[in-house]
């Protein structure tokens, strides 16, 4: 496989590959990706028992959301649809409020919250989506997150696993999800590094070629010494307003600064394990784990699918992501905290089958991008 730098048919890593830079697709595939994803996430709500009246109220909300989303309103400065940052489907959770209708067990429209709320100012918001829709039969429950953000595993790896602190050479930290390889030329002769647009090409201010370091520069990464891939291909992110469903890009590494295996600490010592490659659905109660720059080895539980969620990139930029997955951990320790973006999050049993890609968290919520989606984007598949 040809390491960076080197010359093949796609041309030297130049940066002016037309095969390396990033390319919004065209309307057309634009368009198929959307519907392909939709249908795939009507099939998890089908089998998850979710009504139509409930459907459609969580539709209205992400309208409301979308409207919020764009360059200039930062959710901080109350403009977020009022106090409310994300809608999704989730379980009826004992330890939030649920108001409304709902048996055991019935699955509740999720409002995600940047504090807690009266009964009253959240049935309120809901109420105006809702418009001429009666709420008596759509069971409500509130989860307070904060402002979502885009958010030991932090020294220098040779060859780096995934687990690990990496980014852009201008971004803080992040964590290395996993190795990959594309499915088209030249990338299918390429070893490949996932993570998110914002750890790998600095939310969208990133150039092709540019160096990706592990560890990150804020645990002490430093180029050209610490350099393990070039930034090859990421999927923008769109702040002007329009829904988006994936943060994530890939690098093109050298095969020997990189591994397959995942890392964490067991007992104080360095230990790794691989996950599957067939990527896996995720649905309501689903045991996943993660392993992250910040927090290590943690496991968590699907409380929520179809998740639309305005996530703040700073600098008064926030942009809806529309189809996510929500995850709390099991336990007392949190599933993920700031450095832990990037990091794969998989199905805690037997094949360990991917689920999706963190990329945002608060409150105690993590919030992941279905890894089909992420996949999908890329035109990549995951090297075990």
């Amino acid at each position: 496989m040809d390491n960076p730098g080197e010359e093949d048919e796609g041309g030297p890593a130049t940066g002016k590959s037309a095969s390396g830079a990033p390319e919004n697709p065209d309307s057309d595939a634009a368009g198929l990706e959307a519907l392909s994803q939709e249908a795939e996430q009507q099939a998890v709500f089908a089998e998850a028992g979710v009504s139509d009246d409930l459907l459609a109220l969580r539709d209205a909300i992400e309208a409301r959301l979308l409207s919020a989303s764009g360059e200039s309103r930062a959710q901080s400065d109350g403009s977020s649809s009022e106090g409310i940052v994300g809608v999704g489907i989730g379980l009826p959770d004992p330890t939030n409020v649920t108001f409304g209708a709902g048996g055991p067990g019935e699955p509740v429209l999720t409002i995600f919250t940047e504090s807690a709320m009266p009964q009253e100012a959240v049935l309120g918001q809901v109420a105006q989506a809702a418009g001429t829709r009666s709420l008596s039969s759509v069971p409500v429950q509130q989860v307070p997150v904060g402002v979502v953000d885009a958010y030991s595993h932090r020294a220098r790896h040779r060859p780096a696993p995934g687990g690990v602190s990496v980014g852009h050479v201008n971004v803080t930290a992040g964590t290395l999800g996993s190795r990959a390889i594309g499915l088209t030329a030249p990338w299918n002769n390429r070893h490949l590094i996932l993570s998110n647009n914002h750890v790998l090409a600095n939310s969208n201010a990133a150039s092709v070629n540019d160096s990706i370091i592990q560890p990150g520069s804020a645990d002490g990464g430093r180029h050209p010494g610490d350099q393990i891939a070039v930034l090859a291909r990421w999927v923008p992110i769109n702040f002007g307003g329009a829904a988006n469903f994936v943060d994530c890009a890939f690098g093109w590494a050298w095969h020997d600064r990189i591994r397959g295996e995942q890392y964490y600490l067991s007992g104080g010592s360095a230990a790794y394990y691989r996950t599957g490659t067939a990527a896996l659905a995720a649905s309501l109660g689903l045991i996943v784990g993660k392993s992250g720059r910040t927090t290590g080895l943690t496991q968590g539980r699907v409380t929520q699918i179809g998740v639309s969620v305005n996530v703040n990139f700073g600098g008064g930029r926030v942009a809806l992501f529309r189809n996510q997955i929500a995850i709390q951990s099991v336990n007392a320790n949190p599933f993920s905290a700031g450095g832990d973006s990037g990091s794969l999050i998989w199905h805690w049993a037997s094949g360990v089958r991917p689920v999706g890609l963190l990329f945002a968290g608060g409150g105690g919520t993590t919030f992941a991008n279905p890894i089909a989606s992420v996949l999908s984007a890329l035109n990549i598949r995951l090297l075990p």
